[in-house]
């Protein structure tokens, strides 16, 4: 299975925000987008998820266009989007429901998301009983129970301090390990990025287009002081600030 981006533009009103924009990401990769402020990083993950279509372009799947009807793509926003009237449980069942998953599934479902994700004994919790990093995790479960075939992740982790953020890297990346999926993470932190990331796209700005596509092989798990790690966060970061520079020149 492997993503496809071909041609892709975009435009709001007369703003161009992506001029024939190419990617592709193998199955089971996990890629990271960086780039400045208004390059159109969330943007291009809402035209990958299918809630915006381009001016011009294909997003396919398997040589195949994305469907939203089919379970075939998982979203995690920055924001937890629980329901707070709903418990945990409550919260995983609604996305089985919604998907039209078969009843009979939906306890054990649930039972088996929330071990993967450390809050098996959290089930009857309403959100306004639970820290931000438990409901970003409630927030993947939910998205996992339907196993969808591509998660996409638009920072996540950015309204946490930095220890649960950190935590929860660790934590997405053994889910990752385990279940294989696909996975497209925007994020504006580099640390992050290069934490998580097999392969990093950076991006420039006016309009969003792709200067580099960085393959990673850094041995995990990952030291965020090694020197190579370092030495990646600052070449990421050089990347950034020359793409800055440059859309503040145009």
């Amino acid at each position: 299975m492997a993503l496809v981006l071909s041609g892709v533009t975009h435009r709001f009103k007369e703003i161009k925000i992506f001029e024939k924009l190419d990617l592709e990401v193998e199955e089971g990769c996990f890629c990271c987008i960086v780039g400045p402020s208004g390059c159109g990083k969330s943007t291009l993950l809402r035209i990958i998820s299918g809630l915006y279509k381009p001016v011009e372009g294909r997003v396919l799947l398997d040589k195949a266009p994305l469907s939203l009807e089919k379970g075939e793509i998982g979203f995690v926003f920055q924001e937890d989007t629980l329901f707070p009237w709903y418990t945990v449980e409550q919260n995983i069942k609604f996305a089985l429901r919604a998907r039209n998953i078969d009843k009979n599934l939906w306890d054990r479902t649930v039972d088996y998301t929330l071990q993967k994700v450390g809050l098996a004994e959290y089930r009857h919790y309403y959100p306004k009983q639970l820290s931000g990093g438990m409901k970003q995790r409630v927030a993947i479960a939910r998205v996992l129970a339907y196993n969808p075939r591509l998660l996409l992740m638009d920072e996540p982790f950015a309204s946490l301090d930095a220890l649960n953020r950190n935590r929860l890297q660790a934590d997405l990346v053994d889910l990752w390990h385990r279940e294989k999926k696909t996975v497209i993470f925007v994020t504006h932190n580099i640390d992050e990025a290069v934490f998580l990331a097999e392969r990093i796209v950076v991006m420039g700005s006016k309009p969003g287009r792709i200067k580099q596509i960085l393959e990673l092989d850094l041995p995990r798990p990952r030291d965020r002081t090694g020197a190579e790690f370092c030495r990646l966060r600052r070449r990421i970061l050089a990347m950034i600030e020359g793409a800055m520079s440059e859309g503040l020149s145009e």
